[in-house]
């Protein structure tokens, strides 16, 4: 059975009412505890970033590793230290380290083409008792790369974010991430693990794809910080490789955006409107533009990054467009030297009129939504897109933003 759009949106919980989905997940035949969702921001240093409220990454990671009593899984695009053992993601080695040692079986992945320029955590990690580290070859497999970043702890609880596991990522760059707790959104994400891990084993990828027909999973209610509900869904790229329940993110996307009726606000990395072979990708593009004819307000946020000649004319074509802004961020350097691959905005997630949220792992480009594994969460309630949009505000209005 093919869904139109609007048909996923509905699947998502993202068009009908928050008392609906409630009543659907968890009605008085059907009571749960709610689980949450908290997000979780990574603030370069010295910078006018920060949201006072907002947990950093770098305290999060290795506070839930250690409350491990089974098993951690972990998903990286690739894993960088500092090579003198300091800096913020050490705690989180040290955690892992500390579980495997306790027992916990400790399961990463990284993309293969990645590892060979980043070899030593993921190697190291590989050697310890109880762990075991696996190079998922997202070229050969889908053409693209192992790009999801996100941990699950027994069946608890799991983080995905815009956060690679990189020292630089926790200090010297801008992120945005969502911490859930809830064991049914937190098997969904074992779901796609269980599938990668299979396939970075070697297990030929027809043995272990799941049946196309298999029906959508329902979004679950979890509360935010402030005690407001929200339902939550989880999606996933690439089309190729999705588990059992679990939906394609391109098309909710898009749905999400022609949902629109007022505002949208984005913020990413980059901005592509074609593949680097050439291949055009319209899709996102043309869903902004269809929201700007229908007089929605439309404001990005785009690093300096974005701003390669490969990149920029698409970026510039938009900015045309009544009622589209688009502003670029600059970070300064650091006091202490230059750091390469850093002092960058890199959060990725779209808001909309207020009460709902994508926020997902993935740039806006087409390898990252169909060669490319990348991990997101749909978020419907206000409660949530206040958090995103409060993030937007500090960098839309910051002095480092042209």
């Amino acid at each position: 059975m093919v869904m139109t759009p609007a048909g996923l949106l509905l699947a998502v919980g993202l068009a009908v009412g928050l008392e609906v989905g409630l009543t659907a997940c968890r009605g008085p035949e059907n009571p749960r505890q709610l689980g949450s969702l908290t997000f979780v921001e990574s603030v370069p240093l010295e910078s006018d970033l920060d949201l006072a409220d907002l947990p950093e990454a770098a305290t999060i990671w290795p506070h839930y590793l250690a409350t491990a009593r089974d098993s951690i899984d972990v998903l990286a695009f690739y894993i960088s230290a500092r090579e003198d053992g300091s800096g913020p993601l050490q705690p989180t080695l040290t955690a892992l380290a500390q579980a495997a040692e306790r027992g916990v079986t400790v399961r990463s992945i990284v993309d293969r083409g990645f590892h060979d320029t980043y070899p030593t955590v993921p190697d190291w990690l590989d050697s310890l008792p109880g762990a075991e580290t696996r190079q998922l070859d997202g070229a050969t497999l889908w053409g693209g790369v192992q790009h999801a970043k996100g941990f699950a702890v027994d069946s608890t609880l799991f983080f995905i974010g815009s956060q690679n596991w990189d020292w630089r990522a926790l200090e010297h760059i801008r992120e945005l991430g969502v911490l859930v707790q809830d064991p049914d959104l937190t098997r969904r994400f074992r779901r796609i693990f269980t599938l990668d891990w299979q396939l970075a084993g070697g297990t030929e990828t027809t043995s272990v794809l799941p049946s196309t027909e298999t029906p959508a999973l329902p979004p679950v209610p979890l509360l935010t910080s402030t005690g407001d509900t929200v339902m939550v869904t989880l999606a996933a790229s690439p089309p190729q490789a999705l588990p059992a329940g679990v939906l394609w993110d391109e098309p909710l996307l898009i749905a999400l955006l022609d949902s629109a009726r007022e505002r949208i606000r984005l913020q990413l990395l980059s901005y592509q409107v074609q593949d680097r072979d050439g291949t055009a990708y319209p899709v996102l593009d043309d869903a902004l533009r269809r929201a700007a004819q229908r007089d929605v307000q439309v404001e990005i946020i785009l690093a300096n990054w974005a701003k390669r000649p490969s990149s920029l004319p698409a970026i510039q074509d938009l900015a045309r467009l009544p009622g589209i802004q688009i502003r670029f961020s600059n970070i300064p350097d650091w006091s202490g030297g230059f750091v390469p691959y850093a002092r960058v905005e890199h959060a990725k997630y779209v808001t909309v009129d207020g009460d709902r949220l994508w926020l997902g792992t993935a740039n806006w480009g087409r390898s990252y939504f169909h060669a490319s594994r990348n991990i997101s969460v749909f978020v419907t309630g206000a409660a949530a897109c206040a958090v995103a949009d409060r993030f937007f505000e500090r960098g839309w209005t910051s002095p480092h933003t042209e």
